[in-house]
């Protein structure tokens, strides 16, 4: 499963989340999971990140903030998914195929300069 990885330090790329989904977003994300649906990521896109970042007082990330528009900074690293059905009509959070995630890629490089691309 493809997601887009969008480190506090500015970094992006596309990673691959191989085997148990939850175990992997955890551990890119620092701790227990949480689902933010941004004002500027359009649908069905949503980002994960660690949700007791605020109270581990983990930097800003501002490529996130920027997208989510809140009050409240988005903050540590994210991962940016997408909102579906699985194979067994369940509602569920789903990879990103290889177009998708390079076309998405594409458009957060060109709307945030300052990010930075990692292989």
């Amino acid at each position: 499963m493809l997601v887009i990885s969008i480190r506090a330090t500015d970094k992006i790329s596309v990673a691959k989340i191989v085997g148990e989904s939850l175990h992997a977003l955890q551990k890119m994300v620092g701790g227990f999971i949480e689902i933010v649906r941004p004002r500027y990521l359009r649908k069905p896109y949503v980002m994960i990140v660690n949700e007791e970042g605020l109270l581990h007082d983990l930097p800003v990330n501002n490529t996130g903030s920027l997208l989510y528009a809140g009050i409240t900074p988005i903050v540590g690293d994210v991962v940016i998914m997408q909102e579906g059905f699985n194979d067994e009509g369940e509602p569920d959070l789903l990879g990103l195929g290889p177009a998708e995630a390079s076309s998405l890629l594409a458009e957060l490089l060109h709307r945030f300069a300052f990010l930075d691309l990692v292989e």
